[in-house]
């Protein structure tokens, strides 16, 4: 069975478009959240559009916007990469300390998705990481990671599949304000999470499913599966 892999390539990177697209149009975004509105803009319109060249292209998105955590304003750092075929498929949240230069950085957590490497380098395919080294928008904002310990790749904590819509629901979810709770409540924001989670999540949780109907054992653990190693009966 295997564990369940990120859809087509060329199919997840135009959903991605989509989800450009609906930022940069949606009046509530662009009155709230202004920056993330225009990066999505500028990003939307230098992306591949042909099917020939998303095949054969990255997909990079940066972002950095001020919002209220823990009754303060901070700066947080949104960054996504996907390489064709999933060589690097990786989503970034960083959170600062304060919303002014010079910015401290006090939170890096990594949402990524590896394919599976049980012999070398063993890991969930999907995980979430703590740390990191510095990425390009960090490195922008001239913001120091070794606070952070970036040596440490490890744990890396099982996780659901991702995308740039279902990152940025969490964050704004969790991240509660007036405007947030105002923005994950309104009707075209419920519908355009709800087309992600068709298209991201209900594939992995029905493979969740099938797995623990038919082939959980002793010799298949969810751990197993969750790091895709395949069923192997003289286990």
């Amino acid at each position: 069975m295997g564990i369940y892999h990120l859809p087509d390539y060329l199919k997840f990177i135009k959903n991605e478009r989509k989800t450009l697209r609906f930022l940069a149009d949606n009046p509530f975004i662009n009155k709230e959240f202004n920056t993330l509105a225009k990066s999505a803009n500028v990003c939307f319109y230098k992306m591949a559009y042909s099917d020939r060249l998303i095949r054969n292209n990255n997909f990079v998105f940066g972002c950095n916007f001020d919002i209220v955590i823990e009754h303060d304003i901070r700066k947080i750092v949104i960054e996504a990469k996907v390489c064709p075929g999933f060589s690097i498929a990786t989503y970034v949240l960083s959170i600062c300390e304060k919303n002014e230069a010079p910015y401290c950085l006090i939170r890096k957590f990594h949402f990524d998705y590896a394919k599976p490497n049980t012999q070398t380098d063993p890991k969930p395919v999907y995980h979430i990481q703590y740390g990191g080294e510095q990425s390009p928008e960090l490195k922008e904002l001239e913001i120091n990671v070794e606070i952070l310990q970036p040596w440490l790749s490890t744990p890396r904590i099982v996780s659901a599949p991702i995308n740039l819509a279902l990152l940025l629901d969490r964050i704004f979810f969790e991240f509660r304000t007036e405007e947030t709770i105002r923005l994950v409540g309104r009707k075209e924001w419920r519908e355009f999470i709800k087309g992600n989670e068709d298209e991201i999540l209900k594939p992995f949780y029905e493979s969740i499913t099938r797995f623990f109907n038919s082939d959980h054992k002793y010799s298949f653990l969810f751990r197993d599966f969750n790091y895709g190693i395949e069923k192997n009966e003289e286990r």
